[in-house]
């Protein structure tokens, strides 16, 4: 399973992986998520996190250190809310992303 198809299963089920619709649940979830891939000597795509961290402060115009997960916090009503808005932005930010490498090609 990559992280697509996890991320697509927790849309689908929050309760089931995180116990609710939590930003903070899911940024946590995503940590320990990346830290076991990390110990086990599987690689991750680091890069695309940072990606997705740029596009984040890009779209909402700071340039502060905070993570990805307290830009969307920070702009939304609550956690839930926040929740439902990283999937969409990371859906945007998908979408960009393939379309950058299929211009490159």
């Amino acid at each position: 399973m990559n992280i697509f198809d996890l991320l697509g299963n927790i849309k689908l089920r929050p309760g089931l992986y995180l116990g609710g619709r939590s930003i903070v649940k899911l940024r946590n979830f995503l940590d320990g998520y990346y830290y076991a891939l990390l110990v086990n000597g599987i690689n991750d795509d680091e890069a695309f996190w940072n990606k997705f961290q740029l596009f984040i402060s890009n779209k909402y115009h700071i340039e502060t250190s905070q993570g990805w997960d307290k830009i969307i916090l920070f702009f939304s009503n609550d956690e839930e809310d926040a929740f439902e808005k990283f999937f969409d932005l990371f859906e945007v930010f998908c979408e960009k992303d393939l379309d950058k490498k299929s211009n490159n090609n």
